[in-house]
């Protein structure tokens, strides 16, 4: 008769033990990071035809986390879009809006990331400095 090694005993016991721990730890280490890890957020400014261009700086804390520009070419664009990536938190938006005629007016406005969809900004007819 032949024998077979156990396959049960102190050294398996240890083992699964170590995958359960391993399992665990991996579980664990993932959830912290999914709260920190950056994302991609869809944000998209809407605009009247007077506006000639954008300036805008997504600041987290005081100090900017991501800036983009936008300017109008000769076609007609109601809608800047912008994909930007954002680590999970509260962001305040610093838009300056600039007119065809040079003029400039700035606003603020609030995001939280992750957003659960698409977030729509509309500058349409705004003058003035809004949070």
């Amino acid at each position: 008769m032949t024998d077979f090694p156990l396959t049960i005993g102190p050294l398996s016991i240890r083992r699964r033990l170590a995958a359960v721990v391993a399992v665990i730890g991996v579980v664990f280490v993932g959830s912290g990071l999914a709260n920190v890890w950056p994302r991609d957020v869809e944000v998209l400014y809407e605009v009247d035809p007077g506006t000639g261009g954008l300036d805008i700086d997504y600041l987290q804390g005081g100090e900017a986390a991501a800036s983009v520009r936008f300017t109008r070419s000769t076609t007609k664009i109601d809608v800047f879009r912008h994909v930007v990536r954002l680590q999970p938190g509260e962001y305040q938006i610093h838009i300056t809006r600039y007119g065809l005629d040079g003029s400039a007016e700035e606003q603020t406005r609030r995001i939280a990331v992750p957003a659960p969809s698409v977030t729509r900004v509309d500058l349409r007819a705004a003058t003035g400095s809004t949070e």
